[in-house]
């Protein structure tokens, strides 16, 4: 990753970006793993199930967009990265 020396932004908007959605990400799985304990708690199988497909599918984005966020960071992803 290049870097100006008067640039005073040390990560690039599409770093930035990446960065900002697996936050969202991570804190979106903890909520659902609320979610499914409260479905459980209200005897609804069906809701809790789809709390658990919702859940896998964030977790599955989250690990390859940890992998885009490393890329980027090398600099091996996004033109004109800062």
């Amino acid at each position: 990753m290049q870097e100006k020396a008067a640039d005073p932004h040390p990560l690039s908007d599409l770093a930035y970006d990446w960065i900002t959605l697996i936050q969202n990400k991570a804190q979106a799985l903890m909520a659902y793993d609320q979610y499914i304990k409260d479905a459980e708690a209200a005897k609804s199988p069906e809701c809790a199930a789809f709390f658990r497909k919702v859940h896998d599918a964030d977790k599955a984005q989250l690990a390859e967009a940890k992998q885009h966020l490393v890329a980027v960071l090398q600099g091996k992803m996004g033109a004109g990265s800062k």
